[in-house]
């Protein structure tokens, strides 16, 4: 090998191990959701505001109004049918029952197509979505679609085509009936239905029992389709062929919402009387519904504060009024190994609820040891910590948004007043009545800018740089929301996100039978810094009564290129760079010059030609510097004899923020193809 070579080689070991030790870094700031809580008990304050001179970090993409049929359908019945409505991500539709009648449309764009489903006599009181299972139905059958009615369950198949060009596998949709999949409802009135990935079908009934759908081919003698009670005893059994349910008036604790969590394969249950329930399923998620833990006393933990551990708020909540549950959702092993449910209150606040009774990130279970279902399964239901309330507002008369504590009287209540909820991925949705005008949506989501100091802090700075820290965002809304959902990423751009993560252990991308969108939504919670290469804007899609509204989630790199595309004063873009560190905006920067950042839209030459100058703009990204240098001392002494001096010290060189940039944006285009070979990051990482 030549002497050139060999400084080659040498210069592209050196590369090689500064990538792998970004890559670590990358790996080991990703916290746990409980050590961010935990973090946050020792600091001041859990929310922050976003500049009023940057581009918005959410903003109204577009809005629809309702389908005209399905409004003149729903006035027909003079505004008294019993209507319900949701939104079926996994297809990309929104639904609307009107009495006995469904409607299915498009919730990304309006397409001019809205077909009805009017195969029952009676009303629709649930209706849900589940996988088909294989082998069962035609192979255009990818899904079906659970409607409940007060006499029977149907089973309605669902085919989705693409359109002309292939592009969108959503593009056309048909319903199938299925008149051999009915079964009576034996008096049962279903309040909701929850399906898990693997195409089971569980239903809640009013009676307060929980049931499963259960279809095969069927053979012989044997049903099609039967329902199966699974909360029931014998006894209960037996009264209910003795006398049918709509003969008994006894008090009832209906359940009125189901999640399940596909992960670890876990079924939650919140009734009227906000009592919360946990079943199991197995490790595989195909065994018996196993209750495991009711718990329904969750608000006399120390009061408030929640078996102690609660983060330090900026108002008090009013403890005139107890707070209800509005919400419940599991939170995946990507975000936390220890909590796994969260519980949102009608105050604004969350609980943190855990299955588990060992200890959080201080114990076995906790970092990056992960959730083991096979050896840590759930046994209990207790909250472990809480997140206080979004403010309503900021001293002096700002506000976030739309609302004010200048606009409201010091006699009004300033706890929020939450309707509904809805919380996926690191992003919560509030919908709160309680401003005098109109009712308006709370948008909270990760503070960016904080996720890039994470590193190199020791003792208490330590504490609070890894504390929690949420942006709150406003957006007025006429109406009441209703229903929420994430537009998850196509399935192109999905599949490829999974096939670069998949292998990664602490990415929960691993294979648990749900479809590559969702599994690559699930990024969203890492935050935008290390994902906004690949991942495009986040997308939700409001439900409203007054229609429907898609918000979108500007990512750092976005509002960057907006401040770069107004011309903006350099004081902002000083502030930007001081907010996120030189070493990530300039990152932002080189991914904006070189054009390696998923956008709906291409990057203009004059935006490519800013970051450019900014990335080389030594008033922003600093200059290198030699550290140690000066430690070279006058080796004569003041007598004039000669000293050996003091030790001297190699000279660190400390890089610019175009050197770190360059590092982070190498890293996290690397990060995968690399990450294989770190071993989960545990036992470290090396350059191949």
């Amino acid at each position: 090998m030549s002497w050139e070579e060999e400084i080659v080689m040498r210069d592209v070991t050196n590369a090689g191990l500064v990538v792998s030790d970004r890559i670590g870094r990358e790996a080991a700031a990703q916290l746990d959701v409980e050590e961010a809580l935990e973090a946050s008990r020792y600091a001041s304050h859990p929310y922050t505001a976003h500049p009023r001179e940057w581009p918005p970090l959410v903003e109204v993409a577009d809005t629809w109004d309702l389908p005209t049929v399905l409004v003149e359908r729903y006035n027909a019945a003079g505004g008294e049918g019993n209507a319900l409505c949701g939104i079926f991500p996994e297809i990309r539709r929104a639904w609307a029952s009107v009495d006995n009648s469904l409607f299915l449309w498009r919730f990304d764009k309006w397409d001019g197509q809205c077909p009805e489903y009017t195969g029952e006599e009676q009303v629709i009181c649930a209706v849900g979505l589940a996988k088909s299972k294989p082998g069962i139905f035609v192979e255009a059958i990818q899904y079906l679609m659970i409607l409940a009615t007060p006499v029977e369950l149907v089973l309605v198949g669902v085919c989705c085509s693409a359109g002309g060009d292939g592009s969108d596998p959503y593009a056309e949709i048909s319903l199938q009936p299925l008149p051999e999949y009915t079964v009576p409802s034996d008096g049962v009135t279903m309040t909701c239905v929850t399906c898990t990935d693997k195409g089971r079908i569980f239903m809640a009934g009013r009676d307060g029992h929980i049931y499963e759908l259960q279809y095969t081919t069927g053979s012989g003698w044997h049903k099609r389709c039967r329902k199966v009670c699974l909360t029931a005893g014998v006894g209960s059994v037996i009264s209910r062929w003795i006398v049918p349910n709509v003969f008994k008036f006894g008090a009832v604790d209906a359940i009125v919402e189901m999640v399940f969590d596909n992960e670890r394969q876990i079924l939650y249950a919140r009734t009227e009387e906000m009592k919360l329930q946990v079943f199991v399923l197995g490790p595989n998620g195909d065994g018996p519904l196993k209750k495991v833990a009711e718990e329904r006393n969750l608000f006399n933990h120390k009061d408030v504060n929640y078996a102690g551990r609660t983060s330090t708020g900026t108002r008090a909540p009013n403890r005139s009024v107890k707070p209800s549950i509005v919400s419940i959702s599991p939170l995946s092993t990507l975000e936390s190994k220890w909590l796994h449910l969260v519980a949102v209150l009608s105050d604004g606040r969350r609980m943190y609820l855990s299955t588990l009774s060992s200890s959080g990130s201080n114990g076995t279970i906790g970092g990056l040891n992960g959730f083991n279902n096979h050896h840590h399964r759930p046994s209990c239901l207790k909250v472990v910590t809480s997140r206080p309330s979004p403010p309503l507002g900021v001293g002096g008369g700002l506000g976030f948004g739309a609302i004010s504590l200048a606009s409201r009287n010091q006699n009004d209540d300033l706890s929020l007043k939450v309707e509904a909820a809805y919380y996926s991925a690191g992003t919560l949705v509030l919908s709160d009545s309680s401003p005098p005008t109109m009712s308006s949506l709370l948008i909270v989501s990760k503070d960016s800018s904080s996720q890039s100091s994470l590193t190199g802090s020791l003792g208490t700075s330590a504490r609070i740089s890894r504390a929690l820290r949420e942006s709150v965002s406003s957006l007025p809304v006429e109406g009441r929301m209703l229903s929420v959902a994430d537009v998850l990423p196509l399935p192109d751009t999905a599949a490829t996100v999974q096939s670069l993560y998949s292998e990664l252990e602490f990415c929960g991308l691993e294979s648990s039978g749900e479809s590559c969108e969702k599994a690559s939504g699930k990024l969203w919670a890492r935050g935008d810094l290390s994902t906004q290469h690949i991942l495009p804007r986040r997308r939700i899609v409001i439900f409203s009564t007054m229609g429907m509204m898609e918000v979108v989630f500007n990512r750092p790199v976005d509002i960057l290129r907006r401040l770069f595309e107004s011309n903006s004063p350099r004081s902002i873009l000083e502030d930007f760079f001081t907010r996120f560190g030189a070493g990530e905006a300039a990152a932002m920067c080189l991914m904006l010059a070189a054009r390696i950042v998923h956008s709906e839209n291409l990057i203009s030459n004059v935006v490519a030609e800013k970051a450019a100058e900014a990335f080389e703009d030594p008033r922003l990204v600093g200059m290198p510097l030699l550290e140690g240098s000066n430690a070279l001392t006058n080796t004569r002494t003041a007598a004039g004899g000669f000293s050996m001096g003091q030790v001297v010290q190699d000279a660190e060189p400390v890089f610019s923020g175009a050197h770190e940039g360059l590092c982070l944006c190498s890293s996290r285009l690397l990060f995968s193809p690399l990450g294989t070979s770190c071993n989960g990051y545990k036992g470290g990482c090396r350059f191949i």
